[in-house]
Formats: C-alpha cells, sequence, structure tokens
C-alpha cells in the first residue's frame, strides 16, 4: 500500500501545497506527493486549495480571477499569520522537480471551484506545463466533465477521479455544495436513486456505483473520503472490490494518524484492500500501520 503526502505538508511542517513543502517532500525521497492546484487568469495555475485569498494567503478576492503575477506577489498564511512562503505557482514547482526523481508522482488536485473556470484554455494550460515531467504526474479532481476534455488534449496524461461531488457523507455545508441534500440512505446524493428506500442500502449502493462508472473519465485512481468507504462496507456494498474488478486503484483520503479513529480506520481499509491512503504524516501512519505501506 503507497502513503500519499496530503497537501506536501511534511507532517505538519510547512504551510499546505507551499513550494518548500514539495521540495521538502522530494528531498525525502517521497513517492507520492499531492497538490492542490488550480486555474488563474493567465497561463499559470496557483497552489492553493481555497477559492478565496483570503482563507491562506495575504490577498483577498475570488482566486481565479487574478493573474499568476498577482498571485506569486503573495505570502501563505501560517496559523493566521503572514509566513515569508510565498504563495507557489504550478509552473515554479515543476521545473526544479525535473531533475530529480522523487517523487515518484505528484498527484495535481485540481479543484472546479465556480469563480476558476476549467475552460479548454486553462485545461490547456495545465496539460502544458506538466508535460516536462511526463508519466510523473496524476491529476485528479472532483469536476468529471474537466477531466474528460483534459483526456482529449493530453491523451497520456494519468487522471484520478473523486466522486465527491456527487455522493459523500459531510455534513457541514449541506444545502450549499452538491450534493444539495442528504438522500433516504443517508448518504449525501442528488441522484433519484437516493429519493427513497427501494431496496437495501447495498443495493443502493450498487448502482450508484454502476452509474458513476459510466459517468467518469478512465482514470487510473478513484480518489473516495476513507469515511464513506467504510460507510460503504457497513451497509454492504464493497467500492474497493468493486474498482478492482475494473483495474481501478483506490486511495482513501486524508486521514491523520494523530486524530483519533483515523488509524483504525485506516487499518480497516488497509485489510479492505485499499491501494493508497492520503495522510498528513506518512511515516507516522506508516510506523501504526506496522510498517505493511510504503512512502
Amino acid at each position: 500500500m503507497l502513503l500519499v503526502y496530503h497537501a506536501a505538508a511534511a507532517g505538519g511542517r510547512y504551510a499546505p501545497s507551499s513550494l518548500a513543502g514539495l521540495e521538502a517532500c522530494a528531498a525525502a525521497g517521497a513517492r507520492a506527493v499531492e497538490i492542490d492546484v488550480q486555474a488563474l487568469a493567465g497561463d499559470d495555475l496557483a497552489m492553493l486549495h481555497d477559492p478565496l485569498l483570503e482563507r491562506a494567503t495575504t490577498g483577498c478576492g475570488p482566486v481565479g480571477r487574478h493573474t499568476p503575477a498577482e498571485v506569486a506577489g503573495l505570502r501563505l498564511l501560517v496559523g493566521g499569520q503572514p509566513s515569508a512562503e510565498p504563495v507557489g505557482l504550478l509552473s515554479r514547482a515543476v521545473a526544479p522537480l525535473q531533475g530529480q526523481q522523487a517523487p515518484a508522482e505528484l498527484q495535481l488536485d485540481l479543484k472546479a471551484h465556480p469563480t476558476a473556470l476549467l475552460t479548454e484554455e486553462r485545461l490547456r494550460t495545465l496539460a502544458r506545463l506538466v508535460q516536462p515531467l511526463g508519466g510523473r504526474v496524476r491529476v485528479s479532481s472532483v469536476a468529471d466533465w474537466a477531466l474528460h476534455r483534459l483526456l482529449a488534449l493530453a491523451p497520456g496524461l494519468a487522471l484520478g477521479f473523486d466522486p465527491l461531488l456527487y455522493l459523500d457523507l459531510r455534513d457541514d455545508d449541506i444545502g450549499q455544495a452538491p450534493p444539495y441534500r442528504c438522500g433516504a440512505y443517508g448518504y449525501r446524493d442528488d441522484h433519484p436513486l437516493a429519493a427513497v428506500r427501494w431496496g437495501a442500502p447495498g443495493e443502493y449502493l450498487a448502482e450508484r456505483a454502476a452509474t458513476l462508472w459510466q459517468q467518469a473519465p478512465p482514470a487510473g485512481v478513484w480518489y473516495i473520503r476513507g469515511s464513506v468507504l467504510a460507510r460503504a462496507l457497513d451497509d454492504g456494498f464493497d467500492w474497493i472490490a468493486f474498482l478492482h474488478a475494473r483495474g481501478v486503484q483506490v486511495a482513501a483520503w486524508t486521514l491523520d494518524p494523530h486524530r483519533p479513529g483515523d488509524v483504525a480506520l485506516a487499518q480497516r481499509l488497509a485489510a479492505a484492500g485499499v491501494d493508497r491512503i492520503t495522510t498528513d504524516d506518512p511515516p507516522a501512519m506508516a510506523a501504526a500501520l506496522g510498517g505493511n505501506a510504503a512512502y
């Protein structure tokens, strides 16, 4: 099993998705590192997770409405205070990695915020920027429509799909982001199959998995919230076996070995055959799993 460095934070020693964190992960020989990226009003992408600059930087306003030069002049917030670390641009992350072997896989989690529209021009920019790293890059996203278009622009690019916008368990923003409602089976799901209870939970989940499979782009890895995988197992459906039967790996996100319950969840999913776990501290998680994981 592979442990993926979440947001290149290197165990919390660096700001999420920072250039310094990515460099530290590479220097440590990390096998797989994930960073968040989102499109800008220009020929680059920002290494940021949230749609508003003020949530993680010294700037303000929607990220996608700013130019690369504007964003590169900002600093990341650490503990709510400005740091010396600049906001990273994807172009500046790719360049130093060309001469290094690590990470073997750089996962770019492409955000689909409304203010960062994933137009063909912006997707073309992404494909161009990562081309120097060849097969070491995997672009993951909740935006299945953008992944389909990206595949047409760069047929050899490795992809990853996250069904978060279609089926989830979160309850913190219900009604504000898709899926907008809680269905009859207790999952966030706007699909008609979730409107009423028509069968066992396992049957419902099997049908939803089949519809999502038809909708999703040909991605080699599916990224599914760890709690969703576990809840589905409790409800009689094995997402991991379903995707393995179709030649796809399963990555569970995001588990913190220092958070109560996450180690037990990681152990359960590892026993169920999950291929990857995205975690804030891979060395600590590997130790908690008895050393039976690579990072």
